[in-house]
């Protein structure tokens, strides 16, 4: 019974495992990785204190990826190496877990994990989800390996394209209407020599006259048996076509490959570049007009968030919305109800720039057409899921969290649509968790069985709703702001009496924790106290 209970939970929890492993596989570097790897441990299993080494059989040391706890420099010496995946539990207090994972290239990633934050004994769940875990961070680390070959591959590609910008950026100062054949005999000499070409062509075609050719080094007709690559491109009514004929080897004539024709490619843009150089002007003021048209979408986002608090008797409340660039992806809303009720909003659209801030006008205008119809929340927000799902891509998402406040009860009924946890500060200042009971806005078409929650808002009681780039603000050792309860140590440890005061002291705190560290995400926060 009890093996089938945990087959069913982690059945479950399929979904879960599926979206950290893409999480896993879109990290840029080794240490993004490791820190994505660091947030999923602690977001599904409790644990806080996650020490990550990696060593290269090239190198004798551990490289230190994500350390918790400093005292972990001191087991290094039992992070043995071996061929063998190992998960050992340690019958000591600050490390109870070690893992030694041989990776595909020889390399191996040492793990000391801590207790659990609760201070829970591990279970067979935990046991099972932490192998799935560390079996996605190996496979995301192939994947990683991979792309960073590629990446080797391109950056090889490249240098040989820039040896071809540089000579092609000479003929483009001669790109002139009476210097064009020059630009084109250069270019072609340079793209020949690069491939090993035996010889080539440019063919200028321009509708409704004949064309003109120029050659390189002689002129000549293609042949049966020939072997070539092309590229084209067109401007202003011309067609021009680069031919390349018959890559030479030692032995003897080879095909083209795929390299030749990324440096065939890129010649033709640069050519075409120097082309369009008159135009660049007209280029210069169509920036000008896509930068104004951000401005304009950042005024008109700025413009659907709170310009006034509302004064709800018996209660303070504030709010904040920092975005991280011009145009953001966060929101929050209050909202008088006309029962007197009121709604307060927060959600956050996955990515940022004008996509996301269309879907951030989607969703305020979809709240301002739905509450007024006195629907429940669980029905509010399956349609505002449907409508999100119509109006997004399936790269786009929202966050989302509603609570209904009854300002003379304190009667307080919320919704949470896969948003970060959120708090009721209790007046004797014990913490409530609010969590994610469903599926983030525009995930999925389907009818979610959302479910709310009916909470008492009593005297002295404080409701906080935030935004990840509060928990997930980042200094420069990459560490994040939650990391080890700080977000939760800090609500504790406030006994402020106005909400402005306690928004002002998060937003000064975070400041102090990130130092110089550029702002990664935007920073939205409400507070709403009972008096």
């Amino acid at each position: 019974m009890e093996n089938q209970m945990l087959i069913d939970r982690l059945s479950s929890q399929i979904e879960s495992y599926q979206e950290g492993y893409k999480i896993l596989a879109k990290s840029g570097s080794l240490k993004e990785l490791t820190l994505q790897f660091h947030q999923l441990l602690k977001t599904n299993l409790s644990m806080g204190d996650v020490n990550v080494f990696y060593r290269n059989p090239a190198e004798p040391d551990w490289q230190q990826l994500v350390i918790s706890n400093s005292k972990s420099l001191s087991y290094l010496a039992q992070l043995s190496t071996g061929n063998h995946f190992q998960i050992t539990y340690l019958p000591v207090p600050e490390f109870q877990i070690r893992v030694i994972l041989p990776l595909i290239d020889n390399s191996t990633f040492g793990i000391l994990l801590g207790p659990k934050l609760d201070g829970s004994a591990y279970t067979d769940f935990d046991k099972i989800s932490l192998q799935i875990f560390i079996q996605m961070l190996a496979s995301a680390y192939q994947s990683f390996r991979s792309w960073q070959k590629e990446k080797e591959l391109v950056f090889s590609i490249n240098q040989k394209v820039l040896q071809l910008n540089n000579l092609v950026d000479t003929g483009i100062e001669l790109s002139n209407l009476e210097k064009q054949k020059s630009l084109f005999s250069l270019a072609l000499e340079r793209v020949i020599s690069i491939t090993n070409a035996s010889k080539g062509m440019v063919n200028i075609v321009k509708k409704g006259s004949a064309g003109k050719k120029i050659f390189f080094p002689v002129k000549f007709k293609l042949v049966a048996g020939d072997s070539f690559i092309e590229s084209h491109f067109e401007y202003k009514n011309e067609k021009y076509s680069f031919l390349l004929v018959n890559k030479e080897s030692r032995a003897g004539f080879v095909p083209f490959d795929e390299t030749d024709q990324l440096l065939l490619n890129a010649l033709s843009r640069q050519v075409h570049a120097a082309l369009e150089n008159n135009d660049l002007h007209q280029q210069a003021l169509e920036k000008q007009k896509i930068e104004q048209e951000i401005s304009v979408a950042g005024s008109i986002q700025r413009a659907i968030l709170p310009r006034t608090i509302p004064r709800i008797e018996n209660y303070d409340l504030y709010g904040i919305n920092f975005p991280s660039k011009e145009i953001g992806g966060d929101y929050y809303d209050y909202i008088r109800m006309e029962d007197n009720r009121y709604a307060f909003i927060i959600a956050d659209v996955a990515g940022k720039g004008i996509a996301a801030a269309l879907l951030v006008s989607s969703l305020h205008a979809f709240l301002q057409a739905y509450l007024p119809q006195k629907l429940s929340l669980k029905e509010l927000t399956n349609r505002l899921n449907k409508a999100i799902f119509d109006a997004s891509t399936t790269d786009k998402y929202i966050t989302f969290f509603v609570a209904i406040l009854h300002p003379v009860t304190g009667e307080l009924e919320c919704l949470n649509a896969g948003h970060n946890p959120m708090y009721i500060i209790k007046s004797d200042l014990s913490l409530y968790q609010i969590k994610a009971a469903g599926i983030p806005l525009g995930m999925m078409e389907l009818d979610f069985p959302y479910q709310s929650e009916q909470l008492q808002l009593d005297k002295g009681d404080r409701l906080f709703l935030y935004t990840d780039g509060i928990t997930e603000a980042m200094n420069k050792k990459g560490k994040f702001y939650e990391d080890s309860g700080r977000l939760e140590k800090f609500i504790a440890d406030q006994k402020t009496s106005s909400a402005r005061e306690f928004i002002e002291q998060l937003v000064s705190d975070i400041k102090k924790f990130c130092g110089d560290a550029v702002q990664s995400d935007d920073i939205t926060a409400l507070y709403l106290i009972r008096k």
